[in-house]
């Protein structure tokens, strides 16, 4: 984990709500067991499969974004990345806003660019 982002209690990050950290450092440090090679491992996993992701969506039947969005929910949530799970599950329970896709489109770019923060 880098210097600059520091360890709270577990769910601390989710508790900041909008404005706190786009992943949960501490919950993907527990699904890696401490291990940061497997960390930045499975970050990476996140960046191709979501590459892409919300062009696909856009272009998709509901069917298939919401069997999108569902794949989304799982690799997020193991992540830590709660505001991208959150926001495709709405999206795969077919209860998503106009601007949800957008909004979650902006939410994979925070990741993205935490992620690149973290190296």
């Amino acid at each position: 984990m880098p210097a600059n982002i520091k360890a709270e209690a577990p769910g601390r990050v989710r508790e900041l709500g909008p404005e706190g950290l786009p992943l949960d450092m501490e919950h993907l440090t527990r699904q890696t067991l401490g291990d940061k090679a497997l960390a930045t491992e499975v970050l990476k996993l996140f960046q191709t499969q979501t590459l892409g992701l919300v062009d696909r969506m856009e272009a998709a039947d509901m069917r298939n974004r919401r069997e999108l969005a569902h794949a989304l929910v799982g690799s997020a949530r193991g992540i830590g990345a709660f505001r991208v799970a959150e926001c495709a599950a709405r999206i795969e329970k077919g209860e998503a806003g106009p601007g949800d896709i957008m909004h979650l489109s902006s939410l994979i770019d925070e990741v993205y660019e935490f992620i690149s923060s973290l190296s």
